[in-house]
């Protein structure tokens, strides 16, 4: 998970574009706004020739605390045990690590505060940012990721995944993973909304927000990787 600190960069910038200001400079108008409400995640030609897509915006997103986690893991085997019937930490939709290494300037007195280049040793747990503009989405070459119509999560449609790995490799947290025994890909749905691993962790390391707050924990206020939560965003 270290090897992706230089990307969370750019996401977040796309992340902070609102949607209002996506649909003005591509020119659909009100027309594609009420589609995307309708149908999750709409298509369509911009003036240029170009095709976008217009995603609806998820209702919330999970942020993980890494001054609270104890690294006990309950969350990644209640997320799979809930949506695949097993235990998985591959496969889990939060993935828990430890970051093992302080950067390449070495320790220094701000290792307590920060995650430094690479890491600081602290136990992390990486959430999927259910992101505006979905890098895992627009990966997908079967278009089998699409924003739920009641929560607005980003969802893998199961019967159209062909199990590339497009999207596992187009996250940039590695959240999206394909499953080696279905051979297709999986990802957070928020579980309708009542995400299983916040309320199976025993010390409230992980709450769902909604989404512009969950948003600012992520990303800062700024509009910065500068997480105030302290999750690496």
């Amino acid at each position: 998970m270290d090897t992706t600190k230089s990307a969370p960069e750019g996401e977040s910038k796309r992340s902070t574009s609102s949607r209002r200001e996506f649909l003005r400079l591509a020119g659909a108008g009100l027309a594609g706004a009420f589609a995307a409400a309708a149908f999750g995640c709409v298509s369509f030609d911009t003036r240029d020739g170009k095709k976008v897509k217009v995603w609806a915006t998820s209702s919330g997103a999970i942020v993980h605390d890494p001054s609270r986690c104890v690294g006990c893991r309950r969350c990644e085997t209640a997320c799979t045990v809930r949506n695949d019937g097993k235990g998985s930490s591959y496969i889990s939709r939060i993935k828990v690590s430890r970051n093992l290494n302080y950067g390449v300037a070495g320790v220094s007195a701000a290792y307590a505060r920060a995650d430094g280049q690479l890491g600081n040793f602290r136990v992390v747990g990486e959430t999927c940012r259910q992101c505006s503009h979905p890098a895992c989405g627009e990966a997908c070459p079967v278009g089998a990721i699409s924003a739920d119509k009641t929560t607005g999560a980003r969802v893998v449609d199961a019967r159209k995944c062909v199990g590339c790995g497009a999207c596992q490799r187009a996250c940039p947290w590695g959240i999206a993973t394909v499953d080696p025994e279905t051979e297709k890909s999986t990802k957070c749905l928020l579980c309708g909304g009542d995400p299983n691993c916040v309320k199976n962790c025993p010390t409230g390391a992980i709450k769902f927000y909604p989404w512009a707050e969950a948003e600012a924990l992520l990303f800062g206020t700024g509009g910065t990787a500068d997480a105030v939560s302290g999750a690496t965003a």
